[in-house]
């Protein structure tokens, strides 16, 4: 039997790899193909992220939107052009990695509960499907939809809130961006830190990274033995 009653999984670089070079030939192509500077907009683009995650641009066409103004531009055809390749191009970019699928079938099968926390934009709401998480989860809490990101106190009282769940009957596993893991043991949590050798590099910042005071697994085959299933 799991010690855990629930198991709140981060998503990016913790279920699922973003392929960056997909990533940015797409944000690139975008941009190409509305006589925009691929640069200037990546740029404009990564500036509104901070608004896109906690839900004040509500779905990619407001960023797109914004991401435009920011360069001098109302042009509400190349917005919608724009906000089609985001939805895209996060659908072709995003895998899960190796073992995650069968990880949370295990899990759940061994009666765990499960949510998934992610910091996340209103695109993410468009690879729901691709990726089947409203079936392999009980609980989804976005940060775009409850307006508040990880790792401030207030996105884990919203997943307890959203769950019922206990902090000391659950366990957090992510991979430690955010300074997630710290905050969520702060509120009482128990937490694992997953390493895999390949992530996207280019979206962490060095500064927010969880301590180093969590149990580290490598893989999910050695997630499952750590957790004795």
């Amino acid at each position: 039997m799991l010690p855990f009653k629930w198991i709140f999984f981060d998503l990016f670089d913790t279920l699922v790899y973003i392929n960056e070079e997909i990533y940015y030939t797409g944000k690139k192509e975008s941009a190409e193909i509305t006589g925009i500077d691929p640069d200037e907009f990546i740029k404009a683009w990564k500036e509104t992220a901070e608004d896109a995650l906690i839900g004040i641009l509500r779905d990619p066409f407001q960023r797109a939107t914004k991401t435009l103004e920011k360069m001098g531009i109302k042009d509400r055809a190349i917005a919608a052009k724009i906000s089609l390749y985001d939805v895209e191009t996060l659908q072709r970019c995003v895998s899960f990695y190796d073992g995650a699928t069968e990880t949370l079938a295990l899990l759940r099968e061994k009666g765990a509960s499960l949510a998934l926390l992610s910091n996340a934009t209103a695109t993410t709401a468009f690879i729901l499907n691709t990726l089947h998480l409203r079936d392999r989860f009980d609980v989804l809490v976005f940060s775009y939809e409850i307006g508040v990101k990880k790792p401030s106190h207030k996105f884990f009282e919203k997943a307890i809130e959203k769950t019922k769940a206990q902090p000391f009957e659950t366990l957090f596993i992510g991979d430690g961006a955010n300074r997630e893991l710290d905050s969520a043991k702060e509120m009482g949590f128990e937490t694992i830190r997953i390493v895999h050798p390949k992530k996207a590099n280019t979206f962490i910042e060095k500064e927010l990274q969880s301590s180093d005071s969590h149990q580290i697994v490598y893989s999910f085959s050695e997630l499952l033995k750590h957790l004795q299933v």
